[in-house]
């Protein structure tokens, strides 16, 4: 960590640079900083930069299905905005981290929630320990034409591996890629109008083992919607999770980026199209699902000030629709030929709606130094998804809104060139909805449709469940030069429902982190 921060200040010591200020007091105020349209960076003058090692340590069982009630992650981040000259501006980001968690089951993909489909373990019993590893690149450039025009490209890339280390057993590779290529026009000083090109692609490579006593029988859950689908052994290559060959589950994005910007207000709206399916598109193999949708979403920032005071409003906003198709299909193979997959048709099973509202006020005091004097604020979040699944003759609407509040204060005391800094947080989570609602369009005798009530039941008790929690973090600071300021940071945060659980098997969560880093 030393070395990062002393390589970097040696890198930077020619250049001509603003005095060292605090990076996230910086990024957090900059209407500079508030827009993805990476054109914008153009009018950005000087340099910050930062970089920290984190370790956290996570315990408890107030956890979604997909978290760990015993885990720790390690990481190290550096992030750097440079202006290279009066026309080119830079930004540069790095991450690093490993997470070990155990007790992990559930959920086979990363992100359950990412997908209109998903996969778990059909009993909790299989549960073991999980580690990942995550590496992020970001990079972005931005070009000034004159004094109105600036042309601005980004890419951002990660990649991840996960591997469950009990059977059964699964090997998971995320890949993720995102570039931006923008425009801004300045008509005057306080105006400023952008528009950007967004393509993402995500990619995650699932496949299964069994290294233990292979003669015991796993089953894995195909959750179509709302927790409702199919059980199937973990054996072969033709059912949903393969045993030992890859399969993938792709996501590409297309959108557009619009903003406008004043001296202080930054306001950007994204719309962007979304297809994906399950499974490797060839002759030999099946697609098991195709889906697509639209997201559109918007990002709000307005600054404030007067005299020793600065407030900064936030809102955002984001809507998602999407929806499932499962083909229908059969391995054929003809005389003297391999064997192809040939599709008769589709069934739409699933239309997914999903909306968050998010808003936030922090007020600063005292920000004519390197942090300011004080810094406290609220921030309210709503989230709401509604899911109609069918599979015919059966069908399940579930709905889901959950909301958080958190209100926090940060005060910092100044010592010669040391900085101490105190903060505390209070939050409280609450939600409501339907689990499920089930019904049949038409009567049928016999199904092989599974419900699986325990997942089901887990994950919405943690969602809706009434809980409070506070958090405590120090900071301290020493300003070793105009322009380079070293810190250390711990804190810790512990969250616990307002009332006994009835299905997770906790209702404490305590998050402690420690961190070092620089600023320069």
């Amino acid at each position: 960590m030393a070395g990062i921060c002393f390589l970097a200040s040696v890198q930077l010591g020619g250049q001509e640079a603003e005095p060292c200020r605090d990076y996230r007091f910086r990024t957090e105020t900059d209407p500079v900083f508030f827009s993805s349209n990476p054109a914008v960076l153009s009018g950005f003058r000087g340099h910050i930069s930062m970089a920290e090692a984190v370790f956290c340590k996570e315990n408890g069982a107030f956890i979604r299905l997909q978290d760990s009630p015993d885990s720790y992650k390690a990481g190290v981040l550096t992030d750097s905005y440079i202006s290279i000259s009066d026309r080119l501006a830079f930004h540069g980001k790095i991450n690093w981290s490993y997470f070990s968690g155990s007790r992990m089951g559930g959920p086979v993909l990363m992100d359950p929630d990412y997908n209109p489909v998903g996969f778990y373990e059909s009993s909790f019993e299989t549960a073991g320990r999980k580690i990942k590893e995550d590496y992020s690149l970001l990079g972005a450039l931005s070009y000034r034409l004159g004094e109105r025009w600036s042309l601005g490209f980004s890419a951002e890339y990660e990649s991840a591996d996960q591997t469950k280390v009990k059977d059964p057993r699964f090997y998971n590779v995320w890949m993720d890629l995102a570039v931006r290529a923008g425009a801004a026009f300045r008509p005057s000083p306080d105006l400023m109008l952008g528009a950007s090109l967004i393509y993402r692609s995500t990619i995650e490579q699932v496949r299964g083992g069994i290294y233990g006593t292979t003669d015991k029988q796993y089953f894995i859950f195909t959750d179509k919607g709302g927790y409702l689908g199919s059980v199937a052994e973990l054996a072969g290559e033709s059912n949903y999770v393969p045993l030992n060959n890859t399969r993938p589950m792709q996501n590409s994005f297309f959108g557009l980026g619009l903003q406008v910007a004043g001296k202080n207000v930054s306001n950007e709206l994204e719309v962007m199209y979304r297809n994906g399916h399950w499974g490797n598109r060839a002759s030999e193999s099946a697609v098991y699902f195709d889906f697509s949708g639209v997201r559109a979403g918007y990002k709000g920032r307005f600054i404030s000030a007067s005299g020793e005071n600065l407030h900064k409003f936030s809102l955002d906003l984001d809507y998602e629709f999407l929806g499932n198709n499962e083909n229908v299909f059969r391995y054929v193979t003809p005389a003297g030929q391999n064997t192809r997959v040939e599709y008769s048709g589709s069934n739409h099973i699933q239309d997914r709606h999903y909306g968050n509202v998010k808003a936030a006020y922090v007020w600063y005091r005292g920000t004519d130094g390197y942090r300011p004097q004080w810094r406290a604020g609220l921030e309210l979040e709503g989230r709401g998804t509604y899911r109609h699944t069918v599979l015919y003759p059966f069908y399940r609407n579930t709905s889901l809104l959950a909301l958080s509040s958190e209100a926090f204060a940060e005060r910092s005391f100044f010592s010669g060139r040391s900085i101490f800094t105190v903060g505390l947080r209070a939050r409280f989570l609450a939600g409501t909805g339907t689990p499920k609602q089930d019904g049949a369009y038409a009567s049928t005798s016999a199904s092989s449709l599974q419900s699986f009530d325990s997942y089901l039941d887990r994950q919405y008790e943690y969602d809706t469940a009434p809980a409070g929690g506070a958090g405590a973090e120090f900071c301290y600071t020493r300003i070793i030069s105009a322009r380079f300021a070293f810190y250390a940071r711990i804190s810790d945060d512990i969250t616990s429902m307002l009332k006994a659980p009835r299905y997770l098997d906790g209702r404490i969560r305590n998050v402690a982190l420690v961190a070092v880093g620089c600023n320069f």
